[in-house]
């Protein structure tokens, strides 16, 4: 019996990973508003806030999260109209129609804050 619950956690993971064969998770923020998270990186927090979510990634590539959310955006039809690059610090803002969004990535040593935001 024991082990059939040492097993349990690795068959739950086996069935995750077959109800997405992919291995990349798709997340909805809101209705018209949602991304993949980034495959190269553990993610560390997962932060629900109003019209947005907060990811944070364990990871030193800034510059790559933000590519890879910029472009899994653009796949999905959003147009970005602003971009703007500070130290370690990448932000842009989308449309798709009537809606906006806000992708903003912030390098903190060893960790990538991911906040993307639907509105103004």
């Amino acid at each position: 019996m024991r082990k059939v619950l040492g097993m349990l956690p690795l068959l739950v993971l086996a069935w995750a990973l077959e109800a997405n064969p992919s291995g990349s998770m798709e997340l909805r923020i809101t209705a018209t508003l949602s991304f993949n998270l980034f495959p190269q990186a553990v993610v560390v927090e997962r932060l629900p806030e109003p019209q947005g979510l907060v990811v944070v990634y364990r990871s030193s590539q800034a510059e790559a999260v933000f590519r890879y959310h910029d472009a899994d955006l653009r796949r999905r039809g959003w147009v970005r109209v602003k971009y703007e690059v500070k130290k370690d610090e990448w932000k842009a803002e989308y449309r798709k129609g009537k809606a906006k969004a806000k992708l903003a990535v912030k390098d903190k040593k060893g960790r990538v804050e991911v906040r993307l935001k639907e509105g103004d």
